[in-house]
């Protein structure tokens, strides 16, 4: 049995979320960062999937930003991995600093460049913006996955997605 890593879920606010990224505010713009390339605006159509995770998202030559504009969602996060310079297979995920946050339609936050990342509907679905790199031909099936019709991501030259349900044998259980 897999032990679970219970993360309670808890509102948005940019002191609870600066160790992760920035929260869009009044007068405070986000600038979204890309190494190489250009920069993408996405539309991602979220379905309900299961509060139980067991895989995240990691890049570091760009940082992402999220908007829902209808329906709430889940951005769950964990700090950059303690090895970041080392195979991603091996990226030592900080298990007691994951976190949950409510993002109302209207917010918006940037995750900071190598922040792990994955995000989930808050109810039935949820329909948000995402800036993000300009990702090409593999983008479709990033959306695929992303929303929920493709059951498992391959890493790209700059994307690594860390299983570590299978690797570590955890899971990540949200609670409200």
């Amino acid at each position: 049995m897999e032990p679970t890593i219970t993360v309670n879920v808890q509102p948005l606010t940019p002191d609870a979320f600066r160790p992760y990224g920035q929260v869009l505010e009044s007068r405070h713009p986000l600038y979204p960062e890309v190494d190489s390339g250009q920069s993408s605006v996405v539309m991602l159509r979220l379905t309900q999937r299961s509060t139980r995770i067991s895989m995240m998202a990691f890049h570091f030559s760009y940082n992402q930003t999220f908007i829902p504009v209808q329906g709430a969602m889940v951005l769950v996060v964990a700090p950059p991995p303690r090895n970041p310079e080392a195979d991603p297979a091996a990226y030592e995920v900080d298990y007691e600093r994951i976190a949950a946050f409510v993002v109302e339609p209207g917010q918006a936050v940037l995750i900071d460049r190598g922040t792990g990342h994955n995000v989930i509907p808050l109810a039935t679905e949820c329909t948000a913006i995402s800036v993000t790199k300009k990702h090409g031909a593999e983008l479709d099936h990033i959306l695929d996955t992303v929303e929920g019709r493709a059951k498992h991501l391959q890493s790209t030259a700059v994307i690594e997605y860390v299983y570590f349900g299978k690797r570590d044998q955890r899971v990540v259980e949200l609670v409200s």
